[in-house]
């Protein structure tokens, strides 16, 4: 995986816990904004009892149908992203100190290489030939993770 697209995914990780609250704020809206039960319509005499129009139950059926889909959708893709944030905060755990705090402090956290380099006590571009080494240790962790490897959505990020 070439330092770009290791960058790539670190900017996707970053975003991935607003994604994930965004999908369960969708899931909430299709949730309540049908109930089949509110939309049964029975027939217009004053004491009926049986539903009277077949059309409106079969289109309420379909539109059932429709949002449960909708909703298993989003559901497995927040369980795909969960694994996901999983796996790269595993990779990214399993750096060396000194690559941990560039990368979390550069990427995840946005500062500025001024202050990355004060953290870890040398100057800017030796930081950033640190970074280099940091994305091309993390890219090949990346790279050996099956789960993050088969990933459909790190496969969308990368193209």
């Amino acid at each position: 995986m070439t330092n770009s697209e290791v960058e790539a995914v670190l900017k996707f990780y970053k975003w991935i816990d607003i994604d994930i609250k965004i999908m369960n704020e969708w899931i909430k809206q299709y949730e309540a904004g049908y109930n089949p039960l509110g939309a049964v319509k029975y027939d217009s005499m004053p004491h009926g009892s049986k539903q009277g129009d077949n059309t409106a139950v079969v289109a309420m059926g379909l539109a059932e149908e429709d949002t449960k889909e909708n909703i298993e959708i989003l559901k497995m893709r927040i369980k795909e992203l969960k694994e996901i944030r999983t796996q790269i905060f595993k990779e990214i755990s399993s750096l060396m100190a000194i690559h941990k705090v560039i990368i979390y402090n550069l990427y995840l956290r946005g500062q500025k290489w001024n202050l990355v380099a004060k953290r870890i006590g040398y100057s800017v571009r030796q930081a950033k030939n640190i970074r280099c080494n940091a994305l091309n240790i993390l890219g090949e962790k990346l790279e050996e993770n099956k789960y993050l490897s088969q990933s459909g959505i790190i496969k969308e990020i990368l193209k």
